[in-house]
């Protein structure tokens, strides 16, 4: 894929598309017995497959304009994952705790008739503090996968190290951010 550019799309998306089709081909050939052979190993994904992912990145990053940019990627890499923290864990305390914000469940909507479902909608959102915590930790994480693709190290050294740290660290901080209020519970 990388020698030969493929005339349309992008190399990601032919892989993944070729992937579901080797996929069904087994499924088709080797029938449901097999099935749990090809299931996905969360510990074989991070013990096998992720390490060599972040030596990789590691490995080909520019260390000189990364260390050179340091300040800049502290900013935006700690400074601006707890600043999102606090806001998504406000707002989204506000809307569950002072709000009382509600969920639908959508089948209820659909099957009136049914007494069982009906009773049920709307539903309060019951999850406690520390759960809420939680999941903001999770979504302050942010994805620079396709920023960095699209940015060139040759033409914008600088961006290409800032945006590069700035994932790289703001990984880092979430995942502490994370297990620190995970410890708490």
């Amino acid at each position: 894929m990388h020698k030969y550019k493929p005339p349309f799309g992008h190399a990601t998306c032919i892989t993944i598309v070729i992937g579901i089709f080797v996929s069904f081909g087994l499924w088709f050939t080797l029938g449901e017995s097999h099935v749990k052979k090809f299931e996905f190993s969360h510990e074989s994904f991070f013990n096998f497959f992720l390490p060599p992912i972040i030596f990789n990145s590691g490995y080909n990053m520019h260390k000189r304009q990364f260390f050179k940019n340091l300040g800049n990627i502290a900013i935006f890499g700690v400074g601006v994952t707890f600043v999102c923290f606090a806001i998504y864990s406000f707002f989204t305390w506000i809307f569950l705790f002072k709000m009382d914000l509600t969920m639908t469940n959508y089948y209820a909507r659909k099957h009136i008739n049914d007494p069982d479902y009906y009773l049920q909608n709307p539903s309060p959102i019951n999850i406690d503090i520390m759960q809420m915590l939680l999941i903001t930790s999770l979504m302050c994480s942010s994805d620079v996968v396709a920023a960095v693709s699209i940015v060139d190290y040759g033409q914008q050294p600088k961006l290409y190290s800032c945006i590069f740290g700035e994932g790289c660290v703001n990984d880092i901080v979430s995942i502490i951010l994370f297990n620190c209020i995970m410890n708490l519970q």
